[in-house]
């Protein structure tokens, strides 16, 4: 059956606390027990990444990583890697490649992702970043960590720029919030060039066959919008993206400058976090961010399904008398179709389209003509596929 990315990812435990607050004490940084200290570090580094400052304090901003980034994105990774569930292996061992890897939250997202699905073994990755000091702390929460799951994570750092990639094969590469450090000197233009050529180079030589580049961007709008680029740039150069479009269509966000197409999950922050992100003046309700994925041997998510699917890409809107949905799927010209179900033709065969959240993979029986879903109108969410 096709698992539901919602039921392979969650918050870090509260023992993850225990973890990050040990690693910050032996740094000296403010740990989750001083909200006032670290949030003040967490709004620096929350407006040096949205433009509003120039520079923050290095210890400020590691300490922020540390004990407020990591646990928040660790998530990201899981759920972009989720995607991938049908596919990903149930025992043996998984060699990740994590390029601009930070503290490592996509490795330990990828780690957690598989121990969900049941894996047993041992995953081993290779954390690449230019930055020593983060590799540092990577280490140190890899140690610190240890026996924190089901599944064995082994890492060894190498302090490199992510285009002087180790001479290596894995079975994930992950990308994880990188992409804004690469090409910073290039017009927007030839930035998507560069980048979709790195990245088509990484997919044949770094990918092992049968494996998959993960790419994973905060939900901020130009980077997101970047990110769509890309996807439109990797398939004119021949690469197949696996999720989450269900379509080769050249993204419809595109069309106009004040759209873009992420992710939000119903995942909050752990509870230990909520006085630092009031702190810092930010949300802590829901998990937003974007992402993509390729797979070296080019089968897409839409391979897996038993007819053409659809990607709910918007939250649904109630108004009187019908439900209206967003849908991104197999249209003819890039489009996003709005989908609405009056409220009169209810039915037990329709009944989960008043359950569809932004990004649910849905099948419709017949597809919707004039946009609208029948009551005789079948509707399945692929998590409930065999």
């Amino acid at each position: 059956m096709m698992r539901s990315r919602t039921t392979l990812v969650a918050p870090l435990e509260e023992r993850w606390r225990g973890v990050l607050d040990g690693v910050a004490r032996a740094e000296g940084f403010p740990g989750s027990n001083d909200p006032r200290e670290l949030g003040q570090a967490v709004a620096q580094l929350s407006a040096f990444y949205n433009g509003l400052t120039d520079e923050v304090p290095v210890r400020q901003a590691l300490a922020a990583r540390l004990s407020f980034s990591f646990p928040r994105d660790v998530p990201k990774g899981a759920a972009a890697v989720a995607e991938l569930a049908p596919l990903l292996p149930r025992e043996g061992t998984v060699r990740l490649l994590d390029l601009g890897a930070g503290l490592g939250a996509m490795s330990w997202g990828a780690t957690r992702a598989l121990a969900a699905l049941g894996f047993r073994g041992e995953v081993q990755a290779t954390l690449v970043d230019q930055d020593p000091r983060a590799l540092a702390l990577a280490s140190r929460i890899g140690a610190a960590a240890q026996g924190e799951g089901a599944v064995s994570l082994k890492l060894r750092t190498v302090t490199a720029a992510m285009s002087q990639v180790p001479a290596q094969e894995a079975d994930l590469v992950l990308v994880g919030q990188a992409l804004s450090e690469m090409h910073e000197e290039l017009g927007p233009e030839e930035r998507v060039e560069r980048q979709a050529s790195w990245l088509r180079e990484r997919l044949e030589q770094s990918v092992a066959p049968g494996g998959a580049l993960v790419l994973v961007e905060p939900a901020l709008r130009d980077r997101t919008r970047h990110l769509h680029a890309l996807r439109a740039r990797l398939i004119a150069l021949g690469a197949s993206v696996f999720a989450p479009c269900l379509h080769d269509q050249p993204c419809p966000m595109l069309a106009n400058d004040r759209d873009w197409c992420h992710e939000d999950l119903d995942l909050d922050l752990p509870p230990w976090l909520v006085p630092v992100a009031r702190q810092a003046g930010l949300r802590f309700q829901g998990l937003t961010f974007s992402y993509l994925v390729l797979r070296r041997d080019r089968r897409t998510l839409r391979d897996l399904l038993p007819r053409a699917g659809w990607r709910v890409v918007n939250l649904p809107k109630k108004t009187k008398g019908k439900l209206e949905i967003d849908l991104c799927g197999p249209l003819a010209a890039p489009a996003v179709l709005r989908a609405q179900r009056l409220d009169r033709d209810a039915s037990a065969s329709n009944a989960p389209w008043e359950t569809l959240v932004r990004g649910d993979v849905v099948l419709l029986d017949p597809d919707p003509e004039g946009k609208r879903i029948e009551r005789a109108a079948t509707v399945r969410l692929a998590e409930e596929l065999p």
